[in-house]
């Protein structure tokens, strides 16, 4: 430790000696003769002006301090309940107690110990019951967590995640140091990965339902998929797997056939001596909605994308497309739920005030006759610079969308869209669904997207001659299906804005037997306003019993636990207003954590190499600790630490003033000197 002090301090502390010298001389010596006796008494006087002084500049003394750090070890166990199906509860208990308990790993690290299953936790108690696991969002907590430069992470896991991105490439800065938990041994499994559908449906129609197969064996192998719901099987086809083709994506299309929430299973056929059926099933929710719905499409212009608008929305048998001059708008009285403008200029400020007025939402489609200084004005949304030059914009597909389901129908093949030139600003959120292409350069701004303006819905295509994406859909295809399903599932967005505003009921269609279910509603006054004042209560057919709802985060909530597997049809009812609202779920009999019974060894072993970290097995705990005693890379560094030390916070100097003063009075006081 040293102690160091700024020049100009110092100059002023020899100032301040000088300056209580000078006082002393005047006071006891000048012009008379200092006697032996009172040169203790002028000493004190000096010593107590001294102290004054150096009160008054406080100095401040820097003070530099050295120690040793170590390194931390950062040690994360899975606790999810994958663990337990595997049977690696005591293999975690062992390696951790080997770890914990050596004294030369404890004496070259600091070992910070975490938990994870959903998400990294503090708490050290290992009880396997996480129902889901996401290691990805466990290593970059644990990347966070790490307050050194280096700081090992040793995971202990199967490697099995069931939500989240996947974690081979994640960026560690750390490296990761996986125990590989479970079962290693490779067995031939079937399984059905993914299904994606929208959460909607109208009825009198059929909906898209897309299915993942995987098949992780040798040879070749055939089985059967059947989709039932309501335990009658719907659809049924072989799938064919060969060691060249061992995954399929499957686009099946479903009757909206019944009213209501409708579930369905996806089951595949298990081959002989499977060991890991679980994973062969996937279960959905479909609400089927039966209402049929007119869309006012509003225009200033004549324009071929009129007609195939109209086409394209009433292939839906449950919407209606009304056309509307501006003229004809002048006329009505009558609202529509859904409106689409096309190619505003001036003469829309009408009903572009009536619309925010009411905070309804709408479909804008701009293009060579808009008017955009109108357009910039009218709404706070966006806005695009002038320019009196058009321009053509190609559509480029953005997985990343994930408001609703869709999926790419070829639209790197369809021809641009005409709009004016010139950047686009948005001033609030939004996601896009279709990006610009310009002579092939992607410009990122948005071609197609959608947002929120309060509890309204917004959808925005930048660019006419969208009556050619149609067509050259139909001659790929050899139909207009999959155009018109693109199409209608922005319109089906836009729906549900309106659909159910004076209580929206939000929850998952299908869960699981260990899982709580939520359900949350949403509950609104006249002028759409969040109320949080009702009395709700939520009631199970053929049940007399009521369930409260309580207030969370501005919504209404409630958690169902220990629910047994089955169907459950439901009521929410506002006590106050007398509001209902109906809805159903299923809970099935497992959870995603049982779906893989063996440890992912290919997944860690890629997540070791790229963070330049090494696998390792339960029966390895001396190989891991030679790893890590003997990588230069993991080393204790010796830390300075600068503190300053203000001599205002002495507090023996002011004790000083007070002795010297004291002493210097009973001095004086015994001479007679006072």
């Amino acid at each position: 430790m040293t102690v160091t002090m700024e020049a100009l301090q110092l100059f002023f502390i020899f100032l301040a000696i000088a300056v209580s010298g000078a006082i002393v001389y005047y006071q006891y010596m000048h012009g008379r003769k200092l006697s032996n006796i009172m040169k203790f008494p002028a000493f004190l006087r000096f010593v107590t002006l001294l102290s004054v002084f150096m009160l008054l500049i406080n100095p401040g003394f820097r003070q530099k301090e050295f120690k040793i750090v170590k390194p931390e070890l950062l040690l994360a166990i899975d606790n999810s309940s994958s663990i337990i199906y595997g049977g690696s509860e005591d293999s975690v208990r062992k390696i951790l107690a080997e770890i914990l308990s050596d004294k030369e790993l404890e004496n070259k690290f600091d070992i910070r110990r975490f938990n994870f299953g959903n998400s990294l936790s503090f708490d050290t108690l290992l009880h396997f019951k996480e129902d889901q696991t996401n290691i990805h969002k466990a290593i970059e907590l644990l990347n966070e967590a790490g307050s050194q430069h280096t700081a090992p992470i040793v995971l202990l896991t199967d490697g099995n995640q069931t939500y989240g991105r996947s974690y081979r490439y994640v960026n560690s800065k750390q490296p990761v140091f996986p125990v590989i938990l479970g079962d290693t041994v490779f067995s031939p499994d079937l399984e059905v990965s993914l299904v994606n559908v929208n959460a909607y449906a109208t009825m009198g129609n059929n909906f898209p339902v897309e299915i993942f197969l995987n098949y992780s064996g040798a040879g070749a192998l055939e089985t059967r998929l059947h989709i039932e719901r309501d335990k009658e099987t719907i659809h049924s086809e072989t799938i064919v797997f060969s060691e060249k083709t061992n995954s399929h994506r499957l686009e099946i299309f479903l009757p909206a056939d019944s009213e209501g929430m409708q579930l369905y299973r996806v089951y595949l056929e298990p081959f002989d001596q499977e060991k890991n059926e679980v994973n062969n099933t996937y279960s959905f929710g479909v609400e089927m909605i039966n209402e049929q719905t007119e869309v006012a499409l509003i225009y200033g212009v004549l324009h071929p994308d009129l007609g195939m608008i109209k086409r394209s929305i009433e292939s839906n048998k449950q919407r209606k497309v009304v056309l509307l001059s501006l003229e004809a708008l002048k006329s009505t009285k009558k609202d529509f739920p859904i409106y689409i403008l096309y190619q505003p200029e001036y003469d829309f400020k009408d009903i572009f005030e009536k619309l925010n007025a009411e905070n309804s939402s709408y479909f804008l489609i701009t293009g060579s006759h808009t008017d955009w200084r109108f357009l910039n004005n009218i709404q706070q949304a966006f806005s695009r610079e002038l320019s009196e030059v058009t321009e053509s914009y190609f559509p480029v597909f953005r997985g990343d969308f994930k408001t609703f389901y869709n999926e790419d129908i070829g639209f790197e093949g369809f021809s641009p869209l005409k709009d004016y030139f010139g950047s686009l600003s948005f001033k609030v959120p939004q996601e896009t669904l279709l990006s610009q292409r310009i002579d092939g350069i992607s410009t990122e701004e948005p071609l197609l997207c959608i947002y929120n303006e309060g509890n309204s819905r917004r959808v925005v295509l930048f660019g006419e001659d969208i009556w050619k994406w149609r067509l050259y859909s139909r001659n790929q295809d050899g139909s207009f299906d999959k155009f018109d399903h693109f199409f209608n599932g922005l319109i089906q967005y836009l729906q549900l804005s309106d659909k159910q505003k004076e209580m929206e009921l939000i929850y998952q269609a299908v869960n699981y037997a260990n899982q709580p279910v939520r359900v949350q509603v949403k509950n609104y006054d006249s002028n759409l306003n969040p109320e949080l004042n009702s009395d709700l209560v939520l009631q199970f057919k053929d049940s007399a019993g009521t369930i409260p709802f309580f207030v969370r985060n501005n919504v209404y909530e409630i958690q169902l636990q220990d629910l047994k597997p089955g169907n459950y049809t439901f009521t929410v009812t506002d006590q106050t207003s007398n509001e209902k609202q109906a809805g159903s779920f299923a809970v099935i009999p497992f959870t995603m954590e049982q779906e893989k019974t063996s440890a992912h060894v290919k997944g860690l072993n890629e997540l070791a190499l790229n963070s330049k970290g090494s696998i390792f097995y339960p029966d390895q705990f001396g190989q891991l600790k030679q790893a890590l005693m003997e990588n230069p890379k993991f080393r204790s560094v010796e830390k300075e630490s600068i503190k300053m030390i203000s001599l205002i916070d002495w507090k023996w100097l002011l004790g000083l003033i007070v002795l010297s003063l004291s002493l210097e009075w009973l001095i004086r006081k015994y001479k007679g000197m006072i």
